[in-house]
């Protein structure tokens, strides 16, 4: 059984006059919550694990609308007040994840058009304790992975090492693993602009000396929906 956690809480500035919550927004009719969790359907044994804002569950419905999706066999979390970034988000998941299971932690508004079984084959053969999938950039918007030998050794958030950006996929081959790790990010108040970040935690992984991997994809196989320009140039790609 491996973790896939899914926080999902923060706005968008690009998404600000939105009605909804971002992932009640519809791509070609269906939400990105229904588009994001149906892109692990090649992953069978697996547990989703929500992070929602309590008032957006309270006003949406959010959390019902991921126990029909997953037919009440996820975990749902809701939170009262913003957290100071993806990484202490995912440490509200602890109870879930702070096990010997393998993790996934992924972004909540994008889709990666990828076999995640064959992902996670590659890290699993390569004896990985973590790794990301990673495509072609140079822009600050992503987090970067230096390597060396085809290994991960330095991981930085909004800041180009190479073109190794990381496509918002963290594996770790244990959840206590990544536990740790971020635990150890905010011991050392280890942020960004005040905001402690997911990436940070693979740092600590290659501290530890364990291996941190990756799997490259086309750029174009990468849909991060930051930005409604982005959900229509996907709709656009699909019709075309």
């Amino acid at each position: 059984m491996i973790n896939i956690l899914l926080p999902s809480m923060g706005g968008s500035l690009f998404f600000k006059e939105n009605y909804f919550p971002k992932p009640l927004i519809e791509i070609n009719g269906e939400t990105m919550l229904e588009h994001v969790v149906h892109d692990y359907d090649s992953l069978k044994a697996k547990k989703l694990i929500f992070v929602f804002g309590e008032q957006e569950c309270q006003r949406f419905h959010l959390d019902d609308s991921a126990r029909i999706l997953t037919g009440d066999e996820g975990a749902i979390i809701t939170l009262k007040n913003q957290t100071a970034g993806a990484l202490c988000t995912c440490l509200m998941a602890v109870d879930y994840i702070d096990n010997d299971s393998p993790l996934i932690i992924a972004n909540a508004d994008q889709i990666i058009d990828v076999d995640y079984q064959d992902v996670i084959r590659v890290f699993e053969k390569e004896n990985c304790s973590a790794g990301v999938i990673t495509f072609s950039s140079v822009h600050p918007r992503w987090s970067y992975a230096k390597l060396e030998d085809d290994i991960v050794v330095e991981v930085a958030e909004k800041r180009p090492l190479s073109s190794n950006a990381i496509a918002g996929f963290y594996y770790f081959q244990k959840g206590a693993d990544f536990v740790r790790a971020a635990q150890k990010v905010l011991l050392k108040n280890n942020q960004l602009d005040g905001v402690y970040y997911i990436s940070s935690s693979l740092n600590e992984i290659i501290l530890e000396n364990k291996k941190v991997g990756h799997y490259v994809i086309d750029k174009e196989q990468y849909h991060s929906f930051y930005s409604p320009e982005k959900i229509r140039e996907y709709e656009g790609g699909i019709r075309g």
